[in-house]
C-alpha cells in the first residue's frame, strides 16, 4: 500500500538506529487539515536527529539559526512584519528567546486544572473548557483539549520568539519524559508571531514505553480523532536494536520563509498550493 506521509519522524530515528548519528531531510508532508493563512495540506518540514544531544543543545541551536537566518536575509535579527504600524516593535531573534513553562503557566489562568493529565482526564478538562465559554471542535481527546487551552491562554502571548515547554506527557507520545513520574514531556515549542515554527523533544527510545504510549493513541483514535497515526510495530521493533539518546527538531519551513519574506498567506510560499474551490 502507498501512501502521503505525515512525517519523516520514523525513518529518520531507524536510521539513527542503524548507525547514522545525524540525520536531516527537508521534504514534503501532507496532513488532511484546512487551508487558512497558516495551514495547508502540502507543506515542507526540515527535520534532523542528533545522537546523544539534549533538549538544551536543540534550543541554542534554534536560536543560532532563526537569528542567522533573519541577518543573512533582512540585515537585521529584528524583523518587521507586513500590517505593523510605526509603533509596533519588531520580531527580534537577537536576545535569548523567552521562555514558559506551559503547566506553571495554564495554572496561573486555571487553577483547578487536575495535577495529572491522562486519559482520565477527559471530563474535568470537558468542564474547564465549557466553563469558561471557550469553545473546541470535535473529537474531544485529551491532548485536543489541552492543546486549546494552550493555544487559548499562551500562545497569544507569544509575539516575540517564545520556548514554550513542560507539556504534559500524553500530548507528546514519541518523546521522553523529563520527570521521574512520567508526567512531563523533555520538549519544546518555538513560537513566534503567535505561530508554531519549531517543534523539538527528546525521543523516546523504550520500545516498551512506546508500545504503551502507541495503544494509547489508538484509543483517541477510537475517540474520533482520525489524524492520529496508526500504531507503527515495525519502529517499536527497531527500538528493540537500541536508538541512543538522541533529540529530534522539525521546522515549519513555510511558516519561516513567510515571517522572513514579509508574506501572510502560507499559499505565497507554495508554488502549486491547494486552494479551496469556487463558489458555483
Amino acid at each position: 500500500m502507498l501512501y502521503m506521509r505525515v512525517a519523516p519522524e520514523l525513518y529518520l530515528k531507524q536510521l539513527v538506529i542503524g548507525g547514522l548519528d545525524r540525520v536531516y531531510e527537508i521534504g514534503k508532508q501532507f496532513r488532511n487539515e484546512g487551508i487558512d493563512a497558516d495551514h495547508n495540506p502540502e507543506f515542507t518540514t526540515c527535520e534532523f536527529y542528533m545522537a546523544f544531544a539534549a533538549l538544551e543543545d536543540l534550543m541554542q541551536m534554534t536560536e543560532d539559526l532563526l537569528r542567522g537566518m533573519a541577518e543573512t536575509l533582512t540585515g537585521s535579527a529584528a524583523v518587521s512584519l507586513p500590517g505593523y504600524n510605526a509603533d509596533s516593535a519588531p520580531i527580534n531573534f537577537g536576545p535569548s528567546f523567552r521562555r514558559i513553562d506551559v503547566m506553571q503557566e495554564l495554572r496561573k489562568h486555571i487553577p483547578e486544572l487536575p495535577q495529572t493529565l491522562n486519559e482520565g482526564s477527559l471530563n474535568e478538562l470537558q468542564s474547564i473548557l465549557a466553563g469558561r465559554d471557550i469553545p473546541v471542535a470535535h473529537p474531544h481527546t485529551v491532548p485536543r483539549l489541552l492543546d486549546r487551552l494552550i493555544g487559548f491562554y499562551i500562545e497569544p502571548q507569544c509575539v516575540q520568539p517564545t520556548f514554550l515547554y513542560g507539556h504534559p506527557a500524553i500530548m507528546s507520545p514519541l518523546a521522553k519524559c523529563a520527570d521521574s513520574e512520567q508526567t512531563v514531556s523533555a520538549r519544546f515549542e518555538l513560537f513566534v508571531n503567535g505561530k508554531e515554527l519549531v517543534n523539538a523533544y527528546e525521543e523516546l527510545n523504550d520500545p516498551n514505553q512506546q508500545r504503551v504510549k502507541f495503544q494509547a493513541q489508538a484509543m483517541e483514535r477510537d475517540q474520533g480523532d482520525d489524524e492520529v497515526p496508526l500504531p507503527d510495530s515495525a519502529f517499536c521493533d527497531a527500538l528493540e536494536a537500541g536508538l541512543p539518546p538522541t533529540a529530534g527538531w522539525g521546522m515549519g519551513v513555510d511558516r519561516v520563509i513567510a515571517l522572513l519574506s514579509g508574506v501572510t498567506h502560507l499559499r505565497e510560499t507554495i508554488a502549486f498550493p491547494i486552494m479551496r474551490p469556487l463558489a458555483k
